[in-house]
């Protein structure tokens, strides 16, 4: 009989030590959050009213009325929700509630986005714990944002709208063959595309997009990307973005583009872009001049279509030798 009384002591104890761990947890969170809103007026974030749920395996972060400042922008969603388990708090599960405003005091830009589901997940890895590499446990492993029946609009004056798209989803990567635990760093793959898009003031309609590419000498502390200085240690690390492959279709019309891009030491966009296309010259319109658009886009071939290459060096975009382009510091 003593064994079940102490067994029944032990088990109680486990679930009031679970509950009070659970609840701690729970309130710093929400105490990290509510300080975090109030902390920089030039970016934050704040809830009408914030929910913390779950108990005793989950954490369910509830933002009613999110409210995200940053410096001239400001953001406000109908709803944010965020899920982590208590066992695997590595990957947590994100999504949103309709609609998303965006507000530019700057430029004085107001924007609506629509849109009947958005989803997200990011997971970190762990290898570099289990393996005892002396990473830090804050390396990405996969982000992934999915939503469909998204509609962007214009709000400044009137509705206005500006692209809609079925589908779109987007995911980065971790590539482990790039990460250098000795200096902290590693290489992300991306992936995105969006089906069915509708671009009135292109004309386009039924159109496709797709990305692949690779960002490399990123930091492997996910904490790393909100610092400050980020672009400057991303440029001083030998980063490069290597564009794969962009494609844009609307029926037998298409953008293609590849290349590579980097920052100089005067903290410039450099690098080459291949670009090929057919109809893009004739949706341009007035966009690019006329005598220009050979120049930027290239000769026409037999079948219509256009190729061109460009290369960013010194401040400036050359077509050839000819420079179309001047390019400021990026910092």
């Amino acid at each position: 009989m003593t064994r079940f009384v102490w067994l029944g002591v032990v088990v109680l104890a486990v679930i009031g030590l679970w509950s009070a761990g659970w609840f701690y947890v729970a309130g710093q969170a929400r105490a990290a959050l509510l300080a975090h809103g109030g902390a920089d007026p030039a970016a934050a974030l704040t809830c009408e009213r914030l929910d913390i749920t779950g108990f005793p395996f989950r954490f369910d972060f509830a933002c009613t009325g999110a409210d995200i400042t940053a410096d001239d922008t400001r953001v406000t969603i109908a709803g944010l929700r965020a899920s982590v388990l208590v066992y695997n708090p590595t990957h947590a599960l994100v999504s949103a509630q309709s609609p998303l405003t965006l507000a530019d005091a700057f430029t004085g830009a107001e924007r609506r986005l629509d849109f009947a589901s958005a989803e997200a997940s990011v997971r970190l890895t762990t290898d570099d714990i289990l393996k005892g590499l002396g990473g830090t446990g804050w390396r990405l492993a996969r982000a992934s944002l999915v939503a469909d029946d998204i509609t962007l609009t214009d709000t400044l004056a009137a509705e206005l709208l500006l692209a809609r798209a079925a589908h779109f989803e987007a995911h980065l990567l971790d590539m482990p063959e790039r990460h250098a635990p000795e200096t902290g760093l590693a290489g992300l793959a991306a992936y995105a595309r969006a089906e069915l898009v509708q671009a009135p003031a292109l004309d386009v309609a039924n159109g496709q997009l797709s990305l692949e590419a690779e960002l490399t000498g990123v930091p492997d502390d996910l904490r790393q990307f909100a610092v400050a200085d980020a672009p400057q240690r991303w440029r001083d690390a030998g980063g490069q973005l290597k564009l794969v492959r962009l494609e844009a279709t609307a029926g037998e019309e298409f953008v293609r583009s590849s290349g590579t891009l980097a920052l100089d030491s005067a903290a410039r966009v450099e690098g080459q872009i291949q670009l090929a296309s057919k109809g893009l010259v004739e949706r341009t319109g007035t966009l690019i001049p006329e005598d220009w658009k050979a120049i930027v886009l290239g000769q026409p071939d037999a079948d219509g279509s256009y190729a061109q290459t460009l290369n960013l060096r010194g401040g400036f975009v050359f077509a050839g030798l000819l420079p179309v382009a001047q390019l400021a510091p990026l910092f």
